[in-house]
């Protein structure tokens, strides 16, 4: 018997559900653009907060204005407007400097979250939440399908209802299970309108635009297969961490040691657990492709002893197990003044406490260090390992108190931690020796069976 797809969720609805989950009194900050959706998640958790039935909590509110067009300095002058009328802290961030002449979306994204950041700084804002709906988020999902459809595109589990953000402050999204057109009717029964930003009716420019053209009304359908593709997610990084926590050693923060019997846990959890550790150790933002993987898996299937790179990561398959770690390639040279800090290669937080500048580069090859620091590992896997662990040069200070902080990174999740990866983000974050991630501010991180 087929399941009824689950109906799209009112909108006092999904925010009341949002606001009984948080942990304590919170500060939230509302990302609000003066579109629809924005407006009408500001508008409407004002008055639920205005009723008293939430006691506690506090709202502040952000635009920021992007600088792509003449318009947007005035739209977010109106959002201020309505902030003052609601008696509401409001800040104006703004995107300065030159913009590229490629790629404008990605970065407009990642100069807005950084912006957001810097606010909920300023603002003192425990959490960060958006606007962003069902049907933003069967867009994404469409966009990804498009890519692949397969059932191993991770993307098809569409947006994460919480993500962390720089490893430090949370950023939820209540909205996701509404519709925007429900967000429009609450706005115009209380004669409130809001801003349509043109680029959204732009199909030349835009692929979301051309994709939300061409979505079916079936979305209650296609929202249950977002569901079960979280699920999915979900399960798999579970598994994966449990895969780490039987079979995985880090060393050093460098190199990964997976046990041979590793080859015999579920097969999809492994890959994913290769993938995402491909990434960290390769200091890549993304996963690797699905091909490269492929060659991985198969050398691993099939107990072919050898090396392979892949993604910038030496693949040595041996009777002990399969050893993993950056190739000795393209390694940075990286200067820091003094009280300065950086990040050296995407995999190492470098922070200068000395008194002079120091310069950050790869460490030089020596048998008897990489012998005391790997003493069961395999000489030649020792020694290729130790020059691509980062060096401070300088005449520091001598002292108790170390004068550089090098603390690893976790590449593709330092940035961005969705919740669907968080159970495999914090045994890796263990395992790499990382700060230990702040607690969220709401119970629920895992989607509804």
């Amino acid at each position: 018997m087929t399941k009824d797809p689950v109906p799209p969720v009112a909108p006092a609805d999904a925010l009341n559900s949002f606001i009984d989950r948080l942990t304590g009194p919170t500060t939230i900050l509302v990302a609000v653009s003066g579109g629809s959706d924005s407006a009408g998640l500001l508008v409407l958790l004002h008055r639920m907060l205005a009723a008293g039935s939430f006691a506690g909590h506090r709202l502040v509110a952000a635009t920021i204005d992007h600088g792509l067009r003449p318009e947007a300095a005035a739209e977010a002058e109106a959002v201020g407007l309505l902030c003052r009328e609601l008696s509401i802290q409001h800040a104006i961030l703004r995107w300065e400097g030159e913009k590229p002449a490629s790629g404008i979306s990605a970065a407009a994204r990642e100069a807005r979250y950084r912006l957001l950041m810097q606010a909920a700084d300023d603002l003192c804002a425990d959490v960060i939440i958006t606007g962003h709906t069902l049907d933003d988020q069967m867009e994404t999902i469409a966009m990804r399908a498009a890519r692949s459809e397969a059932e191993a595109n991770l993307g098809l589990a569409g947006m994460a209802e919480a993500v962390l953000l720089d490893r430090r402050r949370w950023l939820l999204r209540p909205l996701l299970s509404v519709r925007r057109e429900a967000i429009r009717e609450v706005l115009r029964a209380e004669g409130r309108g809001w801003v349509d930003d043109p680029s959204n009716a732009d199909e030349q420019h835009y692929e979301r635009v051309r994709v939300r053209r061409a979505l079916s009304a079936e979305v209650p359908e296609q929202a249950d297969l977002a569901e079960s593709a979280g699920r999915r997610r979900e399960r798999l990084s579970e598994d994966a961490a449990m895969i780490c926590r039987r079979h995985l050693q880090i060393r050093h923060g460098v190199l990964a040691e997976l046990a041979f019997e590793a080859h015999n846990e579920d097969v999809e959890a492994l890959r994913h657990l290769l993938a995402v550790l491909t990434a960290i150790l390769g200091g890549r933002t993304h996963l690797p492709a699905a091909a490269a993987m492929d060659r991985v898996m198969a050398m691993l299937e099939g107990r072919r002893m050898g090396r392979m790179t892949v993604g910038r990561v030496i693949f040595d398959l041996r009777r002990q197990g399969l050893f993993m770690h950056r190739e000795n390639r393209d390694l940075p040279s990286v200067c820091l003044a003094a009280g300065e800090h950086g990040i050296w290669d995407a995999r190492y937080r470098i922070c200068n406490m000395s008194d002079e500048d120091i310069v950050v580069a790869a460490s030089v090859g020596d048998r008897a260090v990489s012998a005391e620091m790997f003493p069961d590992v395999p000489p030649a896997i020792a020694m290729r390992v130790i020059p691509v662990l980062p060096h401070a040069a300088s005449m520091l200070p001598e002292g108790d108190k170390p004068s550089v902080m090098i603390t690893p990174l976790l590449a593709p999740f330092d940035r961005f931690l969705p919740q669907f990866d968080l159970i495999l983000g914090r045994e890796l974050g263990e395992l790499f020796g990382c700060d230990a991630l702040p607690a969220a501010k709401i119970k629920v991180f895992e989607r509804k069976s």
